[in-house]
């Protein structure tokens, strides 16, 4: 079972990587008008590309830190959902997100 202190650790991890995504995720949203040259357009159409790239990426994890705080408040942290058992600590601390054990996150 997790101690108290590692699950409050994991607590200020997770609200802080959610704040940091909330910020960033306006931020990869904006965008440029596009102009009359054909080179620029392509450079900006790149840029536009990669930046809804990263916004789908900082979604996801937004999405996977959110529930992690969930399973905090609702005392289910670091349960793997596939076999019930504890998530390794050292996985949790790598990824504070994680919701399966490192055997069943192979298997998925």
């Amino acid at each position: 079972m997790l101690d108290k202190d590692f699950i409050k650790m994991q607590k200020e991890v997770i609200e802080r990587d959610i704040a940091r995504l909330r910020k960033e995720i306006p931020a990869n949203s904006k965008h440029q008008e596009i102009g009359s040259d054909n080179e620029d357009n392509a450079l900006e159409f790149e840029n536009l590309e990669g930046k809804l790239a990263l916004n789908k990426t900082a979604e996801v994890d937004l999405k996977d830190l959110e529930e992690a705080l969930r399973q905090i408040e609702n005392g289910k942290y670091g349960i793997c959902k596939k076999c019930g058992e504890q998530i390794e600590r050292g996985r949790l601390e790598a990824y504070p997100a994680a919701v399966f054990c490192a055997t069943h996150a192979q298997k998925k």
